[in-house]
């Protein structure tokens, strides 16, 4: 079974190829609210993860590992995910 990061960007030797840094944007540590304001990309992203209530009032004390153990996703899987998706789309 592969993971959300092959899903949305193919394995990693696909992955080698694009020469992305591996600078954390999003950590799971940060609130969702927080998040979609510095990287508004990453609401349309969260929502396609299941996440679809991240404009909540929740999402403004909620960080993201709480948000996704909610929703029972791996918060870590999806930070991996999410930075690779922001970095290709330069946000």
């Amino acid at each position: 079974m592969s993971g959300l990061k092959d899903l949305f960007f193919g394995n990693d030797e696909e992955r080698e190829d694009k020469n992305v840094e591996n600078e954390n944007l999003v950590t799971v540590d940060m609130n969702v609210g927080e998040i979609i304001t510095k990287h508004p990309l990453a609401a349309q992203f969260l929502m396609e993860c299941g996440m679809g209530c991240i404009h909540c009032p929740a999402s403004q004390m909620e960080s993201l590992a709480e948000a996704c153990a909610v929703h029972g996703i791996d918060g870590e899987e999806i930070v991996d995910a999410l930075n690779d998706y922001l970095l290709e789309h330069n946000a």
